[in-house]
């Protein structure tokens, strides 16, 4: 792939360890060189054994962060995709670079951020922990961009329930996603990312980042484009649910949508958040008065409709819970 930009695939982490050393292992498989690709993983502050993957690796010298940058690093290390605990990774793309850092609990998008900083190249791949993605998905977003330009490439994320063969999913509505930059899978020149001040580190909690970014990307004048690049979400099917998993999750995402919403007070930014919506905010609080659902550990039974009031409920509660009342006020928070 002479001639073409070279990549910096950003994979923040959070307690994910076994699916992570098997999402590691596609990259091992690319039909990208090694030479033209590194991985860049960033742990945020888990406290499971995710460093042992990266054990063989070698320390890093990280004195080019700045001194905050610094203090929130706990390890940094350097070496290839070969040299990880897998022992799978025997293709050629086993010999691309891997830079693995653990950092304080600080949020997806400072993890984000501090793994920017450190990739060396100037095309800068999104993906998750637990994506597993398809063998030509660094080339393909490789040739999707030239040097200098203005774009945000999104892929495909397909839901795929199987760890053992997730590229079997096939495409289902719930893998819609028309958001200018989805983290999932896609692709945009570092240069690009840091004239638009990189993700906002006051996002700590789950939720509407990468909404904010698309935002500042598309006022510098970028354009997301849609090409066919697979990424495979792994969202394992349950027979029953925990309702304070599902309620804690989205009670961060309504929290984090009135900052999201005070930040950028648009008229579809309010319709998709739902911030002012009253009706909908009533009705679940009704359906989830005094969030009965919470005395249950699981729920099996009607799981579909009791998800979606879990849900709501909780969205709502966050949005409540951060301020937010049914009109706000219009001035915008800074970055």
């Amino acid at each position: 792939m002479s001639g073409n930009l070279k990549a910096s695939v950003i994979i923040p982490t959070y307690n994910r360890k076994a699916v992570l050393a098997r999402v590691l292992s596609c990259y091992g498989n690319q039909t990208a060189g090694p030479e033209d690709f590194e991985i860049v993983v960033v742990n945020d502050g888990g406290d499971d054994d995710t460093s042992s993957i990266f054990e063989k690796l070698s320390g890093l010298e990280i004195g080019f962060l700045s001194k905050e940058r610094k203090k929130t690093v706990l390890e940094a290390r350097f070496g290839t995709l070969f040299d990880l605990v897998t022992g799978r990774l025997e293709a050629k793309g086993g010999k691309a670079g891997v830079c693995y850092l653990k950092i304080v609990k600080s949020g997806r998008s400072a993890a984000r951020n501090i793994g920017i900083l450190v990739s060396k190249n100037p095309l800068v791949i999104f993906a998750d922990d637990d994506i597993f993605v398809e063998p030509e998905f660094v080339q393909k977003h490789i040739e999707a961009h030239r040097p200098g330009d203005d774009l945000v490439v999104r892929g495909t994320v397909l839901h795929t329930a199987s760890l053992e063969d997730p590229f079997f999913a096939r495409w289902k509505p719930k893998d819609i996603n028309t958001s200018f930059l989805a983290t999932g899978n896609a692709s945009v020149l570092k240069e690009q990312l840091l004239m638009a001040g990189c993700f906002d580190e006051r996002y700590t909690v789950y939720g509407w980042e990468d909404f904010d970014l698309g935002i500042h990307l598309s006022e510098n004048g970028l354009k997301s484009v849609r090409r066919n690049i697979k990424g495979y979400h792994y969202d394992p099917k349950k027979g029953s649910i925990r309702p304070s998993e599902i309620y804690g999750k989205e009670k961060e995402r309504g929290s984090s949508a009135v900052y999201f919403y005070k930040s950028h007070p648009l008229p579809w930014v309010r319709r998709f958040t739902l911030v002012e919506n009253g009706m909908l905010r009533m009705l679940f609080r009704v359906l989830g008065r005094n969030n009965w659902f919470l005395r249950k550990d699981t729920i099996s039974r009607f799981k579909g409709i009791l998800r979606l009031i879990i849900r709501y409920k909780g969205y709502f509660d966050g949005v409540a819970e951060a301020g937010m009342t049914e009109k706000v006020d219009s001035g915008t928070v800074g970055r």
